[in-house]
């Protein structure tokens, strides 16, 4: 399997972000490693403030940007694999569209993992995007 590299992953964020007409720049936090402690769903939610809507431009940009690059509708909770790095999701995105029900957190796997719901899956695909979308490196 080709991973994609530090560089295009950011590229994609920005892509999706722009779709999204989301005008700030942004990158991703890409680590040598995993995230251990992000095996826990409790840590996900440690310091979401309940009044955070998750349907907003930035949470589907990043959503989308995640799924891209992750290539498949399975984010691993403790960080998407790229060549050589690990990209470690945003905790509050990921919290917020958790517990709203576009994500499903799985334990129940050697590595957790969220899911993508029929709930998100409309959301991302509403304007005609396609989860289908490979990363070519």
């Amino acid at each position: 399997m080709n991973r994609v590299r530090e560089t295009r992953a950011n590229a994609i964020l920005n892509e999706e972000l722009d779709r999204v007409d989301w005008a700030e720049r942004s990158a991703f936090t890409v680590r040598d490693g995993e995230r251990g402690e992000a095996g826990s769903l409790e840590w996900w939610h440690q310091n979401t403030p309940d009044n955070e809507r998750s349907e907003t431009t930035r949470s589907l940009g990043y959503l989308r940007a995640y799924l891209r690059i992750a290539g498949e509708d399975a984010i691993y909770a403790t960080g998407i694999r790229l060549h050589r790095r690990v990209l470690w999701m945003d905790r509050s995105v990921m919290s917020r569209l958790e517990r709203d029900g576009y994500l499903q957190f799985d334990g129940s796997t050697k590595v957790p993992r969220f899911l993508l719901t029929d709930k998100g899956r409309a959301w991302v695909q509403q304007d005609g995007w396609s989860l289908h979308t490979k990363e070519v490196v």
